[in-house]
C-alpha cells in the first residue's frame, strides 16, 4: 500500500513539475541558493558543525572508557579462569 502512495506522489510531482516548466525550476534553484548561502544559514551551519564535533568527542571519550572497563573485566575473568590472577582461589601455580 505504501508503494502505491509513493508512486502516486511521484506521478503528481512529475506532472506538476512538467507543467511549471524550466523557468519555475530555475527560479526555485536561484531562491534556494540565496537561502543556502545567506549569512544566517552559514552561521547556523557553523554552530551545528561545532556542536557535532563536541558531541562526537564526548561520545568517543565515553566509548573509550566503556571499552577500557570491559577489557579490564574480560582480562580479569580470563586470569581468574586460567589461574594467572594474583587473587585466584585455587592453589594452582604456574608450571616451570
Amino acid at each position: 500500500m505504501k508503494i502505491i502512495i509513493f508512486a502516486a506522489g511521484v506521478a503528481v510531482g512529475y506532472v506538476i513539475g512538467a507543467r511549471a516548466g524550466r523557468g519555475a525550476y530555475e527560479d526555485l534553484r536561484r531562491k534556494w541558493r540565496g537561502f543556502a548561502e545567506s549569512d544566517t544559514v552559514q552561521n547556523v551551519k557553523g554552530d551545528v558543525k561545532e556542536f557535532a564535533g563536541r558531541a562526537a568527542s564526548d561520545v568517543g571519550g565515553k566509548v573509550s572508557e566503556t571499552v577500557s572497563k570491559v577489557t579490564d573485566k574480560a582480562s580479569a575473568k580470563i586470569d581468574e579462569v586460567t589461574g594467572k590472577g594474583g587473587s585466584s582461589s585455587g592453589s594452582a601455580s604456574p608450571a616451570v
